[in-house]
């Protein structure tokens, strides 16, 4: 394997060991593997399952150590052992979800996917709707925002919505083809999707406002942000961004720590300003 291979396969590694983290602490807090009374599952298979839980995330911590130490050019051998072990871990992390599969998973699944379903069509519609226009003849017509001023921030909007949606669903649709779609995450499709719009549109007034602080070039403003193209460009960047809605927070996380030195810096001259206004100055200068 080359070296870009290896950085790659250890990116898609770590991605899958962070995955398989969040399914341990699910099942580790899953109410059926507590001392509770009215627990469903023989006290035995509680005992079991909470004993099966407590080593599987000791070998993760294990193997996530080994991990994080890799050089940057790690041996094909040592690679090829992480990823066996990723894969015993799994299966191990597969025999706990095998005893708490239950049909609540199949229903809280389904009954998401039906209200994306949903939300893509009532989205859809809305923005169909919104953009026809009847023309001089009496008939309608599918008509674009303006491209320029704050309008076209409508199409990022929507184009933002569209393509947080499709992530939605095919994260959701993964879940339940793995039984393991958890009912307790019903709410964060709500709030990554309501997050969707906002996060998208302040990413792309960066991109859309302020092309001449990051163009090297300007090829972006003299041909894709030409009248025309720059629809396509706006539809095509905004559906990127909302399908890519996790990754497009964190770089909005980023910009809003900049924001926040920015102020402090602000703030911090400003204070000072007015300290030394209101300084005493009655003490006797020494000479």
């Amino acid at each position: 394997m080359d070296s870009k291979e290896k950085r790659t396969r250890v990116g898609i590694l770590r991605a899958n060991m962070n995955e398989t983290a969040v399914r341990i602490r699910r099942y580790t807090v899953d109410p059926r593997l507590c001392e509770a009374q009215d627990n469903p599952l023989p006290k035995a298979t509680v005992e079991k399952l909470r004993q099966d839980a407590d080593a599987v995330w000791g070998k993760w911590l294990e193997a996530h150590m080994r991990i994080e130490k890799l050089p940057a050019d790690p041996a094909d051998n040592a690679l090829l052992e992480l990823e066996k072990d990723h894969l015993q871990i799994d299966h191990e992390v597969d025999l706990i979800q095998r005893e708490l599969i239950s049909e609540d998973i199949f229903r809280a699944g389904g009954r998401t996917v039906r209200w994306l379903v949903l939300a893509m069509a009532v989205t859809a519609i809305a923005y169909i709707g919104l953009h026809m226009v009847r023309t001089e003849s009496g008939s309608w017509d599918f008509e674009p925002w303006s491209e320029w001023g704050p309008v076209k921030y409508g199409e990022v909007m929507f184009w933002g919505m569209f393509g947080c949606l499709c992530y939605l669903l095919l994260t959701a649709a993964t879940y339940l083809l793995r039984r393991d779609f958890d009912r307790w995450y019903q709410t964060w499709y709500i709030a990554v999707f309501l997050r969707s719009p906002f996060v998208t549109l302040i990413l792309m007034l960066i991109i859309l406002e302020f092309v001449e602080w990051y163009g090297e070039d300007n090829w972006i403003h003299d041909y894709i942000l030409e009248e025309g193209n720059k629809f396509y460009f706006i539809v095509f960047m905004s559906f990127c961004l909302g399908l890519a809605s996790d990754t497009a927070a964190s770089i909005a996380r980023s910009l809003s720590n900049g924001v926040c030195e920015l102020v402090s810096g602000a703030v911090g001259k400003v204070a000072m300003k007015l300290k030394s206004a209101v300084a005493d100055t009655s003490t006797p200068t020494k000479h």
